[in-house]
């Protein structure tokens, strides 16, 4: 029997913003994810961080923009989402050529591959979620913090925007790999009984 932290993940995200797919709709729903890469591009390009000399000794301007750096590196999520994606393709041309080698070595890639197994996936997404919510508190922070109000003004206004287009990027590779996942738990069961 596979055993898996996808069974966690699905048990903790299971909430209405997901929806089963299929396997073409999935690729649809990854060529829109890279629609989203600018978002993370823009994190940096703030007119808050513009004047960076003026915040150097707040500690909270100094955290916020290595977390930005490192939210900004998560756009790696999608590359890695669409790399399963294929193999998981590969997985289903396996079974379909019952190729008992080949469906054995897609499986243990699928699920231990550093860059693209599901474990390294959800490592990715929910490190990318932590980084969220640190953001997040940094801003309060910073909103509550001996800024001028001109600064806080513009702080609260881009990093509002930014922050939610961040949190829906997230939701959307999360139910990408949540759809992927279910795809090859079938796929897996599939081969499993063809076996028998």
């Amino acid at each position: 029997m596979i055993r898996i932290d996808i069974f966690d993940f699905l048990k903790e995200t299971s909430n209405q913003n997901f929806k089963s797919k299929n396997f073409e709709e999935i690729k649809k729903d990854l060529e829109e994810l890279y629609e989203y890469d600018i978002v993370f591009e823009e994190l940096e390009k703030s007119r808050f961080f513009k004047e960076s000399s003026m915040h150097i000794k707040n500690n909270d301007f100094i955290q916020t923009r290595l977390l930005i750096s490192e939210i900004k590196d998560k756009k790696e999520i999608t590359e890695m989402l669409n790399s399963l994606g294929y193999n998981v393709g590969l997985l289903r041309a396996s079974i379909l050529r019952q190729d008992k080698e080949k469906i054995a070595k897609d499986i243990a890639k699928i699920m231990k591959n550093n860059y693209y197994g599901i474990n390294s996936i959800i490592n990715e997404l929910n490190s990318l979620k932590n980084k969220l919510y640190q953001l997040e508190s940094l801003q309060i922070n910073l909103l509550d913090s001996e800024l001028s109000l001109d600064v806080k003004a513009i702080m609260e206004q881009e990093f509002r925007k930014k922050h939610k287009k961040l949190d829906e990027i997230h939701i959307k590779q999360k139910n990408i790999l949540l759809n992927l996942s279910n795809i090859f738990l079938k796929l897996t069961k599939k081969s499993v009984f063809k076996k028998r």
